[in-house]
C-alpha cells in the first residue's frame, strides 16, 4: 500500500517541482525507509529493492519527458533482467537516494544502474535491462534516445555491462 502513495508523491513532486534530465546524466531520487518497508531483520526487505527501482525508473522516464510522447506512439517499456547486488543494510528511518543512470544500449536493450546511496556509502546496486514495444515489435533504443534529445551514439559498453550480457545469454541457453 505505501507503494501507492509513494507513486502519489512523487506525481504531486512532478506536479509541483517539474524538472528534467539528459538521457546519460544520472538521476537522483530521495528516499525513507519506512517501517513497513522493513522485514524482520530491522532493515529494508530485499523486495523492497525492486519495487523501489521501479518507482526511480518512471520518475526518470517522466523526468526525461518521455512518458507522454510514448503513450502516444504506443511505445511500452518493460524490463526484461534485474539484478542486485546488496552491500550494506538499510536500517529504519534512513534517508537515503536511488541513483539511476542509463549507462548504454545496443540494437535491443538499454542498460540501467541503479545505486542506493547514502553520503559515502553504497549500499546496493542495481542492473537492469530495458525494452521498449510497439505490439510484437521492438522498438530499437536509438529511436528512444532521439526522442529523449540525444543526438549521439551509444555510451561506450563498461565491462560489468558486458559481463553481464554474457551471463544472461549463457542462463537462457541453459535454461531454454
Amino acid at each position: 500500500m505505501n507503494l501507492y502513495f509513494r507513486l502519489l508523491w512523487m506525481m504531486l513532486r512532478l506536479w509541483f517541482r517539474p524538472g528534467t534530465v539528459s538521457l546519460t546524466e544520472p538521476f537522483r531520487r530521495s528516499f525513507r525507509v519506512l517501517p513497513t518497508d522493513c522485514d524482520f531483520n530491522l532493515h529494508l526487505t530485499n523486495s523492497r529493492y525492486f519495487a523501489l527501482i521501479d518507482v526511480a525508473r518512471v520518475e526518470q522516464l517522466a523526468r526525461l519527458k518521455l512518458i507522454g510522447p510514448l503513450l502516444k506512439k504506443r511505445w511500452l517499456p518493460f524490463l526484461n533482467a534485474s539484478e542486485i547486488t546488496f552491500i550494506r543494510p538499510l536500517p529504519p528511518l534512513k534517508q537515503f537516494d536511488i541513483v539511476t543512470r542509463i549507462v548504454t544500449w545496443d540494437d535491443k536493450y538499454l542498460y540501467l544502474e541503479q545505486r542506493f546511496e547514502t553520503p559515502g556509502t553504497l549500499h546496493a546496486v542495481s542492473l537492469g535491462r530495458a525494452a521498449f514495444v510497439h505490439g510484437r515489435d521492438l522498438v530499437p533504443p536509438s529511436q528512444i534516445a532521439a526522442l529523449a534529445g540525444h543526438a549521439g551514439e551509444a555510451p561506450v559498453c563498461p565491462a560489468v555491462i558486458e559481463g553481464w550480457h554474457v551471463l544472461l545469454k549463457e542462463k537462457k541457453d541453459h535454461f531454454a
